[in-house]
């Protein structure tokens, strides 16, 4: 999946873009906006890292317990709340 920012001038600002359209940054420098951009990207495939995992530990804790998805989901929210 591919995430990409869209940076938009006003002025001498440069405004960076998420793709759900909510602004990430204000910059007056370009090497400034690709610098938050690659921060960004970064942010993003950790996100989706972090999505696989829990869908696996998901589907694991539904096989191992023998119970649904919202079920094991809501568990495995809970316990993480308590994991340090």
């Amino acid at each position: 999946m591919s995430i990409e920012c869209r940076k938009e001038l006003v002025g001498t600002r440069i405004f960076v873009i998420d793709p759900l359209g909510e602004q990430v940054g204000v910059y007056s420098r370009e090497q400034a906006v690709d610098e938050a951009t690659r921060c960004s990207m970064k942010e993003d495939a950790m996100w989706e890292t972090a999505k696989l995992l829990v869908d696996t530990a998901i589907k694991g804790h539904m096989e191992m317990h023998g119970v649904g998805r919202e079920t094991a989901r809501r568990l495995l929210r809970h316990a993480a709340e308590v994991v340090e």
